[in-house]
């Protein structure tokens, strides 16, 4: 009953299949050959599986960022620069010359010619410079057929600068003493004996004059300039003259506008007292000058326009305005300029300008005021390369009271000249170009003209139409220094008067004058000199009657210490 119960149908299961399997086996081991043959169709199938149907899916996870807060705290940054250092750079150029503190020339040449020159100047300073200046020239030969025609040179000229931060103090005082004896004319003309002394004339000049102006870096500072000068000027036959003179002028750049770039406002200044005291007249007179301008400049133009009102005080007082107005173009920058504008003025032409232009005139003088109506002018500088500079004026004004040199026929031997006025329309020009070369080679030649127009007088006595001439300079190895120098006056004509008071007009022929110079340097600090003049040996006549000296020569020694 136990074992009923125990037996599990799976194992009833086994048992039985063991019955069937193992009769099998034995069977085929006993070598069993068995053919069986199926008729029929053979029909493969698949049973039927089971699956695991999963898809694959990403896993998600959510992430949330925390909500941020956050706030600035300023720091001042101390940067600390250490720059390396840098070396020098070493120039490669030529070394500074070295300066001498004196330089006099000695010499001596035909018609008893002495010759002596010395300058003497303090060396490089950013302080201060001092300057002497010491000179005489002197000559007693003979003109042929001619009265005696001798004539010297004496002077002595002090200048000193003083440098500061924003200004320049400048002073100079000079004295000049010139002789000369009125040789126009020939003795044997005239019936009377004249002596060698009533022919001398000896001018004495004293002159000093102080300037004081800024140099500003800064072009946008006021700059101004004041300065005052003396003159005196006395002959041999008690004419007197004293001149002083005050200028200034201020200036300033302004930006008021936008449309140029600054605008300058600015005034100028002259003022001139003037005593002159001859045998027969004494006079005094002012003459007072305020020019108020207003300028500009944009890009490469320039405008300048103002106002000149001039006082003229004397025996009668009376105003004058003068409007002037320029304007200036650069075309090439550093290489062409051109430049145009309107003007006028009054000028006072004194016995001290006078008579240093011809030294030959009258101890009295019919001095007049010189009024330039209007005047048109245009000037022209361009450089071609490094080496070539041209230049180039114009000029056509409206004179009144210009005055010319003619000879005096109210006193024999009319050998001295005197003043006359005439109102004149004048067109003058000049030309120059110049080529250099370092310091070996230099060339200039220029050109100039004048064509007046006269309203009363047949021409303009004693002044040349044209002028041309050039100068050249050539340094061999510095030993050998040449030099030479031409130029031609063109013809000009004297006033002549007869007895009963008719003019006439002498012409006087144009000349060249051709110089020459060699210097021969023997040191940096010796040198020999040989200077000829009027090479042509002409006898050429800058005034009417008063022929120059043929063909001169002088030599002599330079020295440096």
């Amino acid at each position: 009953m136990n074992l009923k119960h125990h037996i599990s149908p799976i194992r009833i299961v086994f048992f039985v299949a063991l019955l069937f399997i193992l009769p099998a086996s034995l069977t085929f081991a006993q070598v069993l050959n068995e053919q069986v043959t199926v008729v029929g169709a053979y029909e493969p199938s698949i049973p039927e599986s089971n699956k695991i149907v999963i898809n694959p899916s990403a896993s998600e996870t959510e992430v949330k960022l925390p909500e941020m807060t956050y706030r600035i705290v300023p720091v001042q940054m101390k940067p600390v620069l250490t720059p390396e250092t840098i070396p020098s750079v070493k120039l490669v150029g030529e070394p500074q010359k070295k300066l001498y503190r004196n330089y006099a020339r000695a010499g001596f040449g035909n018609y008893t010619s002495p010759y002596l020159e010395l300058w003497a100047n303090t060396l490089r300073s950013k302080t201060y410079g001092l300057g002497v200046h010491v000179k005489h020239l002197s000559s007693s030969g003979e003109i042929k057929d001619y009265a005696i025609s001798k004539n010297s040179l004496n002077l002595v000229e002090l200048q000193g600068q003083r440098f500061m931060d924003n200004h320049t103090l400048s002073g100079q005082l000079g004295y000049r003493r010139n002789v000369v004896h009125h040789y126009g004319f020939k003795p044997e003309e005239f019936d009377f004996f004249i002596a060698d002394d009533d022919l001398k004339q000896r001018f004495n000049r004293l002159n000093a004059a102080v300037d004081f102006k800024s140099v500003y870096s800064d072009k946008d500072n006021l700059n101004h300039k004041i300065g005052l000068a003396f003159n005196n000027v006395s002959d041999r036959f008690e004419t007197r003259e004293n001149r002083i003179a005050i200028n200034g002028s201020a200036d300033k750049r302004f930006e008021l506008f936008s449309f140029t770039d600054y605008q300058q406002l600015g005034i100028e200044t002259d003022i001139s007292f003037t005593g002159y005291k001859d045998s027969t007249l004494k006079q005094n007179n002012t003459l007072v000058s305020i020019r108020p301008f207003i300028g500009t400049e944009f890009e490469m133009y320039a405008f300048r326009l103002g106002l000149d009102i001039t006082f003229k005080g004397d025996t009668l007082s009376k105003a004058y305005l003068f409007p002037f107005a320029e304007a200036q173009m650069r075309v090439i920058e550093d290489a062409l300029t051109v430049k145009a504008g309107i003007t006028g003025g009054l000028r006072r032409h004194g016995f001290d300008e006078l008579s240093d232009l011809n030294p030959f005139v009258q101890s009295i003088l019919p001095l007049q005021y010189t009024r330039e109506r209007f005047a048109f002018y245009a000037q022209a500088r361009a450089r071609a390369g490094n080496h070539i500079n041209l230049s180039a004026s114009f000029k056509a004004s409206t004179i009144e009271n210009a005055y010319f040199f003619v000879n005096d026929f109210s006193q024999e031997p009319f050998n001295r000249f005197t003043l006359i006025y005439d109102d004149a329309d004048l067109l003058a020009g000049r030309f120059e170009a110049e080529f250099h070369s370092a310091e070996k080679i230099r060339v200039k030649a220029f050109a100039s003209f004048e064509k007046w127009s006269m309203k009363s007088e047949l021409h303009p006595w004693h002044k040349p139409a044209s002028t041309i001439g050039g100068e050249a300079y050539y340094n061999i190895g510095d030993k050998l220094i040449v030099s030479a120098d031409v130029k031609y006056f063109s013809k000009q004509y004297a006033r002549l008067e007869n007895e009963v008071g008719s003019v006439s007009a002498e012409t006087l022929k144009g000349y060249v004058d051709l110089g020459m110079g060699l210097e021969y340097r023997y040191t940096r600090s010796l040198a020999a000199f040989l200077n000829l003049n009027n090479l042509l040996g002409t006898r050429n006549y800058l005034w009417y009657n008063y022929p120059g000296y043929r063909f001169t020569v002088m030599g002599g020694l330079s020295y440096s210490f």
